[in-house]
């Protein structure tokens, strides 16, 4: 899960950036209106998701699984969330490449539900007894 983690970190963190530096081309690249309080609420938008990512960034040296499942689960719905929003935003305000982030979050989306549910039933040949299924 560390991996996801460090992925997740990596483009939430970068996307915030770009939304907090350059708010007027981040919103010109999904073709919506840019009035003035748009580039103030886009720079929020950078700066909220800029501090999510650096605090995704700590949270990947998590060493209690019971936490580091916790913080997946919310990751989890928070990406499903997202693809939810992105879906109404391209019914309405989001003219172009909405396909992106929609993309974004379905992977990450996708990917902690693996971490979560499938990956924890793997059992590695000849792995430790914690992992091996039980008769």
């Amino acid at each position: 899960m560390r991996i996801l983690f460090i992925l997740n970190a990596v483009v939430v963190a970068l996307i915030g950036a770009f939304f907090l530096i350059l708010p007027q081309t981040a919103l010109d690249l999904f073709g919506t209106e840019t009035y003035v309080p748009m580039l103030l609420v886009a720079r929020f938008f950078g700066g909220a998701m800029l501090m999510s990512g650096v605090f995704i960034w700590f949270l990947k040296d998590l060493i209690d699984e019971a936490t580091q499942k916790n913080v997946a689960i919310a990751l989890m719905a928070a990406s499903v969330g997202t693809f939810v929003l992105i879906l109404i935003g391209m019914a309405s305000i989001i003219r172009t490449n909405g396909w992106i982030p929609l993309v974004i979050s379905v992977l990450f989306a996708v990917g902690y539900a693996f971490a979560l549910f499938i990956a924890p039933r793997m059992v590695p040949a000849g792995g430790p007894p914690a992992y091996r299924k039980q008769v």
